[in-house]
């Protein structure tokens, strides 16, 4: 790969010229008479130019020409294909809005969520965006609450409208940054579909999808059925050491010449960083053989110690590096089907039913075992007679040993995602002007994961302890207990030592599944009660009701907590919610010298949670049109997000994290505690949003929306990863120190991550969207742009404020964390006759790699940002109306551009923000008839 640098004022300056094109554009362009907006043009308005009526997923109101007050971003099927991604989450994550904090790539090393696609809207955390099918719940595909977008079938998805405000007054809990809703295609008729399959330059992230969609109407347009149906493989990035960028042993080390006094950082990131006090087949770190390995073949032979050597750590040398090893994306298989029946029962009332299957799976390695002080005795039968005798030389009788255990310390994961769902509805209109809606939907998860490999921690102990049986010679367990029931001794003196039966003897298999299901209905009436002095009200009043469960079984061994990590204790929880809801639209103005209109839009719900009692949301906002050129639009809202089943309810889960213990200067594998607290309270958010929206006569087909937005949640439930509460507790909130437990060597053996109502967030930014269509010589060129400006992000815990905004820290598990200030998506798309040509431009801006770090933190304090550039080519071979069939290709990161080096949570780079796959080749062919 290569790198490519671009500072902040060269991003400005991009813009500035980007600007100036448009300008030179529009002022060439023929002055014809204006044609219908593109649907993406109008981002949060119904189409205006028919006589039905279209609910915007950022209203519940059904009314023909309104606009809401919310910000929305449309994605359709241009969008779709101009992305080619094989799956509709990639075309998502690419928004500014957008952090995809929770994908195949960026969460390889946590069991819980890899494999999945889960949205983030405006980095505030996955569980605070609500995720629609069709504007209806669906269901979580996690015991957290979120969906997962591998669940959702995807052949016949239309359009995606992405709210970035408080909608929770409309939608109820969730949608604190906002809503991201996936509409079918109700109106397909005769069959659409696509074939792709795409490959790096490195041979992997080999991927294809095969999707089919079929509508019919029958029995004189009164009925539709709607088929669909995908299947989805991607191979995965067996190892980060496949890039270049990513062979070269980035890490974070302790600085061997750092003191409080002297000018030197506290911890350097360097290349080809290695442990001190680990090897593959084991370094003694005490007594006088300290400084001696095991090779291979089980002989004592001296350790090489690196450059700039800590206790831990040190550059180059003997000891063991993981990072290369581990996974960048893992491999991803995923089928769904999908069909709906709808029938007009009366010339009023239409009767549907639907249902939908998807499955997903994905096995791939997790995080290898490392141990830092293994105590052996020189009664050990494994040692050599050479080593015995070194030992007896030496006077001692035993060691500890570092061991970084890739012959056997290595699990699997293998996960199993399955998820159904069923709706049955009416729909119908009365009264000249008033409509209906009710539905039920069941819906249910089940994912299952298995772990092989497994280290059980008291085999391992008994395993360890191994000496010469008297009678046969043999080596066996030093415990008689142990040794009559099985125990095997095992060999850890050189790479590749253990036996086939020892590792057999010391690891197991974990499972554990959730079976999670949702049941929901609502009823929903629409219409317009009585008018103003400018024009009829809109009203859309209804009552929701939704029960989830949760049922998390597992194996007896990890009930009881006897592996070295991904124990699942077992545990039900369920809740019922209980909501009624209302929204108005009043028109103030109309038609006057000040004000094409002048519209109020008003909001509120009432929910009852079974768990946590009443909450009350809201929202208060307007649209002031002046004329066809100018409109503003502002919203005011008070948003909630309710503690999920696993925050309350989930039995005590373990994980294994490397964090820094400045006590005694040294990184290790530490246990993480996290278990669900039942005294959390629901989340509140106050949200502020205001904007204009400019199209100028001056230049027909130009729309720019600039909009501002300020989230301010408090009580926010967050967990902090074991890394942050460690360094956190020892460097500014010694409130955190409570979470550590110490063993009696002082290290740290345990630490608790379990969800808090801790901290309170503000955030706030700027969105602009400017999209414009002109005729260039025998075609058509659309130029579209949409940037994100966040300008904060702080959490405050009531102590200490950590600003995000700007740096790229990652201090949380899956929800808050930094963000760049910078983010933007700019494309140009020519269309002339059969063929269509597309050109991205993807910008993820640099900053801090902490924003609290000086230079007695970290010797590299910040990074650039990345410009990825992206194009795509069609081409119809037949196009006749009815019936098109067209050949695609494109290049995703097209220069391959490498991510910035940051030395995050053990990883070369921030996953979460930056393109690790690189240059992504696609093609493949789409039909329609």
């Amino acid at each position: 790969m290569t790198e490519q640098k671009v500072t902040h004022a060269g991003f400005r300056l991009a813009l500035l010229a980007t600007a100036s094109v448009l300008g030179t554009a529009s002022a060439f362009a023929q002055p014809a008479a204006a044609t219908d907006a593109d649907p993406a043009l109008e981002a949060g308005a119904s189409d205006a130019s028919g006589a039905e009526d279209i609910i915007v997923t950022g209203s519940r109101v059904a009314r023909s020409g309104f606009n809401a007050p919310t910000p929305t971003t449309v994605l359709g099927t241009e969008e779709f294909e101009k992305v080619a991604a094989p799956n509709l989450a990639d075309v998502v994550n690419q928004m500014p809005a957008v952090r995809p904090s929770l994908t195949p790539s960026s969460s390889t090393n946590n069991s819980q969520y890899a494999g999945g696609n889960y949205l983030d809207l405006r980095g505030l955390g996955f569980n605070r965006t609500l995720v629609l099918v069709d504007g209806k719940r669906f269901v979580p595909a996690q015991i957290q609450g979120p969906v997962d977008i591998n669940a959702i079938p995807q052949a016949l998805i239309g359009s995606i409208d992405i709210v970035t405000g408080g909608a929770s007054a409309a939608w109820g809990s969730d949608a604190v940054a906002g809503v991201v809703n996936f509409k079918f295609d109700h109106k397909l008729e005769g069959f659409k579909g696509s074939v792709q399959a795409g490959i790096t330059d490195h041979n992997d992230h080999r991927n294809y999808l095969a999707s089919i969609a079929y509508g019919r109407a029958f029995a004189d347009g009164r009925g539709k059925l709607l088929l669909a149906g995908e299947i989805a493989q991607n191979s995965g990035i067996a190892r980060q050491g496949d890039r270049d960028w990513g062979d070269q042993g980035w890490g974070i080390i302790a600085n061997p010449a750092y003191t409080a006094t002297n000018q030197e950082p506290r911890n350097l990131l360097v290349k080809d960083a290695r442990s001190a006090n680990l090897s593959y087949g084991g370094v003694i770190n005490s007594g006088p053989l300290a400084g001696y390995h095991f090779a291979p073949d089980g002989e004592l032979i001296p350790f090489r110690y690196g450059s700039l050597r800590t206790a831990t750590g040190m550059v180059g040398g003997d000891g063991s590096t993981g990072s290369s090893d581990l996974v960048l994306e893992v491999p991803l298989k995923r089928r769904s089907a999908y069909g709906r029946l709808s029938f007009e029962a009366t010339d009023s009332i239409t009767a549907y039913a639907e249902a939908s299957w998807a499955q997903s799976k994905t096995d791939h390695p997790g995080l290898t075992r490392t141990d830092n002080a293994i105590a052996i005795s020189i009664e050990n039968p494994f040692l050599q007679e050479s080593v015995r005798g070194a030992m007896v030389d030496a006077g001692i009788d035993r060691f500890t040993m570092g061991r970084y255990s890739r012959d056997y310390g290595r699990g699997m994961n293998h996960i199993r995602a399955e998820t159904t769902r069923f709706v049955g509805g009416l729909e119908g209109e009365f009264g000249g002007g008033w409509s209906w809606d009710a539905y039920y939907t069941r819906g249910q998860t089940k994912n299952r994961h298995r772990g092989s490999n497994a280290r059980i921690n008291a085999n391992y102990l008994l395993a360890v302890d191994a000496v010469r049986d008297p009678a046969t010679g043999a080596a066996v367990c030093r415990n008689l207990a142990a040794r009559a029931a099985g125990c095997v001794p095992i060999n850890l003196f050189g790479d590749g030592a253990p036996s086939p039966e020892a590792i057999a003897y010391v690891t197991g298999e974990t499972w554990r599944v959730w079976d999670l299901t949702q049941d929901a209905a609502a009823v929903t009436l629409r219409g317009e009660p009585f008018s103003t002095w400018a024009g009829p009200v809109s009203l859309a009043t209804g009552v929701e009701w939704r029960h989830e469960t949760a049922d998390v079984t597992s194996d007896p061994l990890s009930a009881a907590g006897s592996f070295s990590t991904g124990n699942t204790v077992p545990w039900k929880g369920e809740v019922t919610v209980k909501e009624a809801f209302g929204e108005l639209v009043v028109p103030l103005a109309v038609d006057q010298s000040w004000a094409d209109s002048l519209e109020l839009n008003v909001a509120g719900r009432l929910t009852d949670y079974s768990t946590s009692g009443t909450v009350t949301t809201w929202k208060v906002g307007g649209t002031w049109e002046v004329n066809d050129d100018l409109r503003f639009r502002a919203t005011r809202s008070r948003d909630i997000r309710a503690p999920s089943m696993a925050e309350l309810f989930s039995g005590a889960t373990t994980a294994q994290f490397s964090p820094f213990d400045p006590v005694i200067n040294q990184s290790y594998s530490v246990q993480t505690l996290t278990r669900g607290n039942g005294s959390l309270q629901p989340e509140k958010a106050d949200t502020l949003t205001a904007g204009v929206v400019l199209s100028p006569a001056f230049v027909p087909n130009l729309r720019v929306s600039i909009d501002y937005y300020d989230i301010k949640l408090k009580d926010a439930i967050l967990a902090l990863s074991a890394t942050s509460i460690v360094d956190r507790c020892y460097r500014d909130q010694p409130q955190l120190c409570g979470l550590i437990t110490r063993g009696a060597d002082g290290r740290i053996a345990q630490v608790e991550s379990s969800p808090q109502n801790l901290q309170a967030v503000h955030t706030r930014g700027v969105d602009v969207e400017i999209a414009y269509r002109l005729p260039v010589a025998s075609g058509d060129l659309s130029l579209r742009t949409l940037i994100t400006y966040v300008g904060k992000m702080k959490l405050d815990d009531g102590r200490t404020v950590t600003e995000l905004a700007g740096s790229t820290d990652q201090p949380t598990i899956a929800s808050l964390g930094g963000t760049p200030h910078w983010r933007a998506n700019a494309n140009a798309t020519y269309k002339a006759g059969p063929t269509t040509l597309s050109l991205t431009g993807r910008y993820v801006g640099g900053g801090n790699i902490n924003n609290a770090f000086t230079y007695k933190d970290l010797d590299v304090l910040e990074h650039s940002g990345r410009l990825y550039v992206d194009m795509s080519a069609q081409y119809a071979i037949i196009d006749d109306g009815d019936r098109n069939v067209s050949l695609f290709a494109g290049v995703s990161n097209l220069f391959d551009n490498d991510p910035p080096i940051t030395g995050t949570g053990g990883f070369a780079t921030v996953r979460s923000l930056y393109d690790v796959v690189g240059r992504t080749y696609t093609a493949g062919v789409r039909f329609r008839y």
